[in-house]
């Protein structure tokens, strides 16, 4: 008889665990998916920004103000080099994480 209690024990036990295994899997992936949407959302933050100071920067040049537009022209390149920088991180990240998985399935 608890030959029986034990191996029902430990069916349990194994679906509690595969149930905590999954449950991590999921949250993983819903972490990466948001840190996706928020990387996505700050590069199009950038980038409407980015719009703006070239808008700005024509109208600077059509005033004739040469050192404002100048101060336009060196947010615009930071903008530039920001948005660069931040689609190469999500690119890395995005090469982890498949670097990751192709492991996890070798094994």
């Amino acid at each position: 008889m608890s030959g029986q209690d034990s191996t029902c024990t430990e069916k349990s036990k194994g679906l509690i665990d595969n149930f905590k295994v999954g449950f991590d899997v999921w949250m993983q992936e819903i972490k990466g998916i948001f840190s996706r949407l928020l990387g996505n959302f700050e590069v199009r933050q950038l980038e409407k920004r980015l719009e703006k100071e070239y808008a700005l920067l024509g109208k600077l040049i059509c005033d004739d103000a040469k050192g404002d537009s100048e101060l336009c022209r060196k947010q615009i390149d930071f903008f530039k080099d920001e948005i660069s920088k931040l689609k190469k991180e999500q690119a890395a990240k995005r090469d982890v994480k498949h670097r990751d998985n192709k492991r996890k399935m070798d094994l």
